[in-house]
């Protein structure tokens, strides 16, 4: 009887473990529609499981060497959606499917597919001879701005990992923290940065979210900036109209002036907060204002620092304004004529844009140098003349300064002037991708340029279309789970 109880117990003891296991089935493999670079996988396993694809190629004749890979995970259930999003054409790769259930892993057996020889006709063409000094890890991000429009992502070999396509035109996108790809479209060439649409898409490219300018109560058009904040909501730039009487100024008393406004929305489309301009400086106060009224300041760029104010970058003012992100309350201007901040001449920037600050909370910014604006200097006209350009620097810069809001200070900590030859004087990023490497991106030349921090190009990817900006993006999403 003892006997029969312990193989009972150890039956049951077996098909527990049986059950805490996980098991793999079916694999499908297929290609995805309209993109070369990625492969999809249907997999069966046993409930309640993860899965994710272990993938490489190998580096050499040999198959001695190789980089393993991994698709992003699919958590807690029995039939799995997995995607590999950064594949190189024309490689064979290797893959296993690998299941995790309760600590337990199975791996299936190895399997390979190989991939296109080519792909449709997208705007991007690599150079390999001319990024062959250039190697790092991570990825580019940007956008071809034609119709219609591809937002792109390529490796630290300038290979093309990634891409999306829309049939509309991408002025604006951005690689979010969440994994997602965002971008403002409109259905023309022109007007650059403005669009009436913004679209969400994951890395598998599913559309999370779109908002249109008329429909659903969106009373905006959007403009330069969209990203996501920390809390997975949208903010972005938004045009803002308001009557104003410009007769005092040798205008009609019923005028339009548009100014710039910040707005954040739920993924529900729904307004979280919104900000104006108008809320916080009165048009009568720019002499100018009959010039500039159509364009009133002209925003270009948006940040949301971790005490959760806006950074708001001004073209035509040459300024940055920190805005209390509860209240609305204009904190400080800094850069322009009536700056509340002392800015030695080195670190004087004119028409910056992509401003944000890193992770030691400087400051960092790409001056376009495109006007000879210091503190006192006021233009006659908006219309930049040839006095106005800088000719004392004629180059675009990457600025790191400090802010000492105790003193009301600004010092340079660091500044890389880019070679006058790939001069931007408008639109156009820059950031370091790693101590000694930095990517800038040239706007007006249509180039990605790759310098050490004195400036020297190490490295040049033409582009068919102009970027707005260039994005470096370290991962495109997290592996942990893998280890």
């Amino acid at each position: 009887m003892k006997h029969v109880l312990f193989a009972l117990i150890l039956f049951i003891i077996v098909s527990c473990n049986r059950n805490y296991k996980p098991n793999i089935g079916l694999i499908k493999i297929k290609s995805v529609e309209n993109n070369a670079l990625k492969i999809k996988m249907t997999v069966e396993t046993s409930d309640q499981t993860d899965a994710y694809i272990r993938y490489w190629k190998f580096l050499n004749k040999d198959r001695t060497d190789s980089i393993v890979l991994y698709s992003p995970i699919s958590k807690n259930n029995s039939l799995h959606q997995l995607m590999i999003v950064d594949l190189n054409l024309n490689t064979t790769y290797y893959y296993n499917i690998v299941a995790k259930k309760n600590n337990h892993i199975k791996v299936s057996k190895t399997y390979n597919f190989k991939t296109s020889s080519a792909i449709p006709w997208v705007p991007y063409f690599r150079k390999k001879d001319s990024i062959a000094n250039v190697k790092f890890d991570g990825y580019i991000h940007f956008h071809s701005r034609q119709v219609p429009g591809y937002m792109f992502l390529i490796n630290g070999e300038s290979k093309l990992a990634a891409y999306q396509k829309n049939e509309d035109n991408f002025k604006v996108s951005k690689w979010t923290h969440k994994e997602t790809l965002l971008g403002i479209l409109s259905n023309d060439t022109l007007n650059f940065t403005n669009g009436r649409k913004i679209i969400e898409y994951d890395k598998f490219g599913n559309v999370l979210f779109e908002v249109e300018t008329g429909k659903n109560g969106m009373d905006k058009s959007f403009h330069h900036e969209v990203d996501l904040d920390e809390n997975g909501n949208i903010l972005t730039l938004v045009y803002n109209e308001k009557e104003v009487d410009l007769s005092k100024v040798g205008g009609v008393k019923k005028d339009t002036v548009k100014g710039d406004g910040i707005l954040v929305l739920n993924h529900k489309g729904e307004k979280i907060w919104e900000w104006s301009v108008f809320d916080v400086a009165n048009p009568l106060d720019d002499k100018n204002i009959l010039n500039t009224k159509k364009d009133w300041l002209h925003a270009n760029s948006l940040f949301k620092d971790k005490y959760g104010n806006y950074i708001i970058s001004f073209r035509n003012t040459s300024q940055i304004w920190k805005i209390n992100g509860e209240t609305g309350e204009l904190i400080w201007k800094l850069g322009g004529i009536d700056s509340d901040f002392e800015i030695p001449d080195e670190a004087v920037f004119a028409g910056q844009h992509n401003i944000r600050f890193n992770k030691k909370d400087e400051l960092v910014l790409l001056d376009n140098g495109n006007l000879n604006f210091k503190p006192g200097y006021k233009k006659e006209t908006v219309k930049t003349t040839f006095f106005d350009r800088n000719e004392a620097m004629n180059r675009s810069r990457l600025l790191t300064l400090s802010i000492d809001t105790i003193n009301m200070k600004v010092n340079l900590i660091k500044a890389v002037n880019f070679p006058e030859k790939y001069y931007t004087h408008s639109q156009g990023s820059a950031e370091y991708i790693n101590d000694n490497l930095i990517v800038f991106c040239s706007t007006n030349t249509k180039r990605i340029v790759y310098t050490n921090n004195k400036g020297d190009v190490l490295g040049i990817v033409p582009l068919e279309y102009s970027t707005y900006r260039a994005q470096y993006v370290e991962k495109l999403y997290d592996t942990s789970y893998a280890n």
